[in-house]
């Protein structure tokens, strides 16, 4: 049989199409970037963030940006599961009871991240940005993820190690080994329009974990207040596409005036220039912030339609 040059192409342009649809139903390699910004710029530990608060007099400096993200899942454009496997690493623990990743957006030595800058600085010195594993990557069309620790592998770690021993990324942001994990950290430096200084804290975590004086969740199966913040993007391009962290959304409507303690009764003294919200349903700027992230501070559930601080840039 002869072909003419028309049939010629048109199978060679068949195996050509039929080449690439077989490259693209292998798993490759993929990493979900994260980025951190505020008021548009690229949020860094070497610039002060001005313009703030309810007058605007108020600055930050960064000090701490760390959080955990977990039930990662990608679908097709169709709705169906993408399969995908995660990278073990010093940033992503897998278990049986469950995984997760750390992305840290910042070190512990420029700037307003040095140890000095903030009370109570805690940063560490290794940064991460993506969570990185396999997947196929050319089928992903929307992201879903969790932003916390999952309830089953707190209970598992806590239950096995200590804290010095758990396994890297669990060996770091636990509120106590009685009380579980912080699902986000952002810790800042603070200035006010008189030229005081503070400190800011934002930590996300879940709470009423456990009996008093026990380790969390030796005796339930999950935090009567999870706290686990819920990110979706319906449209992701795997390859091209970020999740940034807007931090200005995250800070969106606070005073930045915080009660000032004692340090040896922990008694309010006064108030002073700074942010605190430790994840207590009363507590004044948790009750601005935690909408902004979409979790109900009264339940501790989570809407993703909510979630103001989590954007795909």
């Amino acid at each position: 049989m002869t072909h003419t040059p028309k049939q010629d192409r048109l199978a060679i342009l068949l195996l050509l199409a039929t080449a690439a649809g077989g490259c693209g139903s292998s798993p490759q390699p993929f990493a979900l970037q994260f980025a951190a910004s505020l008021n548009g710029s690229a949020a860094t530990c070497t610039q002060e963030f001005s313009g703030l608060g309810p007058n605007g007099q108020n600055s930050i400096g960064i000090n701490d940006l760390r959080f955990y993200v977990s039930n990662l899942q990608f679908k097709n454009s169709a709705g169906d599961a993408v399969a995908l496997t995660l990278d073990d690493s010093e940033f992503q623990l897998n278990q049986p009871s469950g995984s997760v990743a750390l992305i840290d957006l910042t070190g512990n030595t420029q700037g307003s991240c040095a140890a000095s800058a903030v009370p109570s600085s805690e940063g560490t010195a290794r940064t991460n940005s993506a969570v990185r594993g396999t997947t196929l990557v050319g089928d992903v069309a929307s992201v879903s993820f969790d932003v916390g620790v999952p309830q089953a592998l707190m209970k598992s770690v806590i239950a096995a190690q200590t804290t010095e021993s758990a396994p890297s990324p669990l060996n770091e942001m636990y509120w106590d080994w009685a009380s579980g994990y912080r699902h986000l950290v952002f810790n800042f430096l603070v200035h006010d329009g008189m030229n005081n200084t503070g400190g800011g804290y934002v930590h996300v975590g879940s709470t009423s974990c456990g009996p008093a004086g026990g380790r969390a969740l030796s005796d339930r199966d999950s935090c009567q207040f999870v706290n686990t913040p819920k990110f979706v993007a319906s449209k992701f391009n795997l390859s091209t596409d970020q999740v940034t962290v807007d931090l200005g959304a995250l800070l969106k409507g606070l005073g930045y005036i915080a009660p000032i303690y004692d340090p040896k009764t922990f008694a309010v003294i006064g108030q002073g220039a700074g942010v605190q919200c430790h994840s207590g349903q009363m507590t004044k700027d948790c009750m601005t912030i935690f909408p902004q992230v979409g979790l109900d501070l009264t339940t501790g559930l989570a809407q993703a339609a909510g979630n103001q601080v989590f954007v795909v840039r």
